[in-house]
């Protein structure tokens, strides 16, 4: 047989179809996600094909951001994404007006127009995400484990939703500031499930219509919404949409790498390559052997010496400890900050040395974490013998005025205020302080120990701790070992630096 193999190389999942040319039927469907190893995934569908279909001639044609090296490496065609899904659309769905496709990181609203003198399809216009991945899979990814519920129920909970909460679509890490909130109300997980389709939509529509008319029948495309039908209930519903208006395609997963294996004999058929199974396969098993590591950024240290010398002038206090006797008592002051992602205390003696800290993410239960911190606290100084009692209570931090109330706080202020005054009590002609929180970044300008000037990251949460946790766990790394692992590179690369997804 000869057949046709279309194959998108995504930024988080690969798919490969295959189809017979003469009837265009899809004889061969898989998606998968590639957890960072795009070549590795690609090897093993088309190992799986290979086997699939012994005795067959194979041409392909690749798409995707990932697709350019596979192209090259199994001597394939190489086509655009977007063309690719034109293809598929003008073949299969020729009546579309507009398509909207979500993947793992990339959004895209297409506008097609009918030339009426050649009948066909064409396409008149594309939107794309640009700097924020916001609305897209991965945006559910990390909602998903917010709410501590696996992505592939994230559907489920969705669909049994019956309010509809505020919640940012701009930026996977501020929405969790709209969720932690709910979910320290006790707010059901199914609604604020339900809440982040809406904020999706909105992301979508708002972020990328810019303007333009979003006409009916419009198609909806690629996995978030192919697994998430309660999502392209939600697009319908802001959209006004009737049943006749929305095209749901049966293989939507897989339908650009469809419209990929179609363009071979569409586009390519003059200049498509048989390809060699064999040879394909070594190419890309080869392909991190020979790679070229493209570009590479300075190391962080020149030699070793270097390296102690910094951690030297910046190494960590050890922890505070307070040895006192049995029978002895402890007056103390008790500090709580209140933060986007962890929640800190520390208790100060009457001379204002630091006995006590705590730190640990806030689980969304900063409540219940410190509360549970304080009585372990208590304990401890109750098997010692120890009477522990607190003179004041002051808050600070994303939950200031939450922990206020909870605790009848003798004082709360707002965080900056608060990080002048202690940065005033270590360094006495301090001007500037930067703060990096779990999705806030801070840089405070202090003159005469007065917070002159604060500038806030707003858009986009990049380079916060999340984003740590975030890459740490996609290297398998525990995030404390984030910076140790970094100082050890051989050939550190060139990242981009404005989204946690895009990076």
């Amino acid at each position: 047989m000869n057949l046709h193999i279309g194959i998108d190389v995504g930024s988080t999942t690969v798919k490969v179809v295959v189809i017979d040319p003469k009837t265009k039927n899809l004889l061969f469907a898989r998606y998968a996600r590639h957890n960072a190893y795009q070549i590795e995934t690609v090897r093993t569908l088309l190992s799986e094909v290979f086997s699939s279909f012994p005795d067959s001639s194979f041409y392909a044609a690749v798409c995707g951001s990932g697709g350019r090296p596979v192209a090259d490496l199994i001597d394939a065609s190489y086509i655009q994404e977007v063309v690719a899904n034109a293809v598929a659309i003008r073949t299969f769905y020729p009546k579309t007006q507009v398509a909207i496709e979500l993947g793992g990181q990339d959004a895209k609203i297409i506008f097609f127009y009918h030339d009426e003198s050649s009948g066909k399809l064409n396409t008149s216009d594309m939107r794309m995400n640009g700097s924020c991945a916001g609305g897209t899979g991965a945006f559910i990814d990390e909602i998903a484990t917010l709410l501590q519920i696996p992505v592939e129920e994230f559907e489920s909970f969705a669909s049994k939703g019956t309010f509809v909460y505020e919640i940012s679509g701009r930026c996977g890490v501020f929405a969790k500031t709209d969720i932690q909130p709910l979910l320290n109300q006790g707010c059901r997980r199914e609604d604020i499930a339900l809440s982040a389709f809406h904020a999706i939509v909105k992301q979508t529509i708002g972020g990328l219509a810019q303007g333009l008319e979003l006409k009916a029948p419009i198609i909806f495309e690629g996995g978030p919404l192919t697994f998430n039908p309660t999502l392209v209930q939600v697009f319908a519903q802001w959209l006004s949409l009737s049943e006749q208006d929305t095209i749901r395609p049966q293989n939507s997963e897989t339908i650009v790498a469809y419209g990929a294996a179609l363009s071979v004999q569409e586009m390519f058929a003059d200049q498509a390559k048989q390809m060699a199974p064999d040879q394909a396969l070594t190419a890309l098993a080869s392909y991190h052997h020979n790679a070229n590591t493209g570009s590479v950024q300075k190391l962080y240290f020149s030699t070793k010496e270097e390296q102690k010398d910094f951690e030297k002038r910046h190494h960590l206090l050890p922890d505070p400890s307070c040895l006192l006797k049995r029978g002895s008592t402890l007056k103390a002051y008790l500090g709580v900050d209140s933060g986007s992602t962890t929640s800190k205390f520390v208790l100060l003696d009457e001379e204002e040395n630091i006995v006590e800290s705590f730190y640990t993410g806030n689980k969304g239960e900063p409540l219940l974490v410190i509360k549970e911190a304080l009585l372990e606290l208590k304990k401890k100084y109750d098997d010692a013998g120890v009477n522990l009692q607190i003179i004041a209570l002051g808050t600070t931090g994303y939950g200031e005025l939450l922990f206020d109330k909870a605790l009848g706080a003798d004082y709360h202020t707002v965080e900056t205020v608060a990080h002048a005054q202690a940065a005033r009590k270590y360094v006495p002609d301090v001007s500037f302080i930067l703060d990096i929180g779990g999705q806030y970044m801070k840089a405070i300008n202090i003159t005469d120990g007065i917070v002159t000037n604060i500038t806030v990251n707003e858009a986009c949460s990049a380079g916060c701790g999340s984003f740590l946790e975030n890459f740490a766990a996609s290297l398998n790394i525990p995030v404390e070992k984030i910076a140790e692992t970094a100082f050890n590179a051989k050939n550190p690369a060139e990242l981009g630096s404005r989204c946690t997804v895009f990076m």
